[in-house]
């Protein structure tokens, strides 16, 4: 829950600010939407190209990503370009219309707000070893999921997920890589003092 009442917190702050009738300094306008499109740049090559080793320091720069959007909006909105005032005012306005539909029915929340929880949700780690982990997904919508992760030096490679309700598990002890194609990993699995045998899919 740490990282969700962190970005809460910063967010209320920008909120806050919108209403301070104040002519911020231009230059510091100027810093915030090119650490934005840092930030954006930084998440493109997360997603497509490569994982940042870890489960915090994506989510943090997602959170700056998030901040700095909303705190872009919230003091320069009346200097914006109309598309600026656009795409800067959707991440100011968009947790406000989410948190709003909580309030008309949880189903739509989740709906609306489910782009939002998963990126705030940090991943638990079931398992650890030198060279692989073992994390637990807990989506909005989704049941909960198992996903195998290949460390490396400053980078990581997901090797697949599996539904959870195919390890019974308390503590996962044990893992042992069985074998790994293109799209599959075959591993044991040790939990509860009992070996399963699963298949991580991507």
């Amino acid at each position: 829950m740490t990282l969700p009442v962190i970005y809460i917190c910063l967010y209320l702050l920008t909120v806050v600010l919108f209403f301070v009738k104040q002519n911020w300094v231009d230059k510091y306008k100027k810093l915030l939407i090119k650490a934005h499109a840092i930030l954006l740049l930084i998440l493109l090559l997360d997603i497509f190209v490569v994982n940042i080793k870890g489960v915090w320091l994506d989510r943090l720069f997602v959170i700056a990503f998030l901040l700095t959007a909303s705190m872009t909006f919230a003091l320069y909105r009346r200097t914006l370009r109309t598309w600026q005032k656009i795409y800067f005012g959707f991440f100011l306005f968009y947790p406000i219309v989410a948190a709003a539909t909580f309030l008309v029915d949880r189903i739509m929340f989740i709906l609306v707000a489910s782009p939002l929880l998963v990126t705030l949700t940090v991943p638990q780690t079931k398992f650890s070893s030198k060279d692989y982990e073992v994390r637990e997904i807990v989506g909005a919508l989704a049941p909960v999921q198992l996903t195998l992760v290949k460390k490396g030096l400053v980078t990581e490679h997901y090797l697949g997920i599996i539904n959870a309700e195919e390890v019974n598990y308390g503590d996962i002890t044990g893992l042992n890589i069985l074998s790994e194609t293109q799209d599959t990993t075959f591993a044991i699995v040790t939990a509860a003092d009992k070996n399963y045998k699963v298949a991580f899919h991507k």
